[in-house]
């Protein structure tokens, strides 16, 4: 799963630059992983990225916080089937569209 940077503000002191991320740079999700073990961002969801990655170095630091992201849709025609006349066709639904059949009692 693909995600860009939106705010690499706020960098811990003691992470180098070479850990830090870099806003507008697109990364690579490896991992989604709720933080409860540390008191810096207990309750939020933290990130592991397939090109840059904390060390040990970086503790109590071990992923990058989801907040600072943005998913990008690698491609939405994975996920969603498009529908086109054909298709609705072959779901065999059959709608009277006539006003004569229309009830507009409770209608404003």
């Amino acid at each position: 799963m693909k995600a860009i940077c939106i705010d690499n503000s706020n960098k811990p002191e003691h992470i180098s630059e070479y850990e830090w991320i870099e806003e507008g740079v697109v990364y690579t999700i490896t991992e989604i992983v709720e933080i409860v073990e540390t008191n810096l961002q207990d309750n939020k969801l933290g990130i592991a990225l397939k090109e840059i990655k904390l060390t040990d170095a970086s503790a109590p630091y071990k992923y990058y916080s989801l907040e600072r992201f943005i998913i990008i849709p690698e491609t939405l025609n994975n996920n969603f089937k498009a529908l086109n006349e054909d298709s609705l066709k072959d779901l065999e639904i059959d709608v009277d569209i006539y006003a004569e059949n229309a009830d507009l009692t409770n209608s404003i």
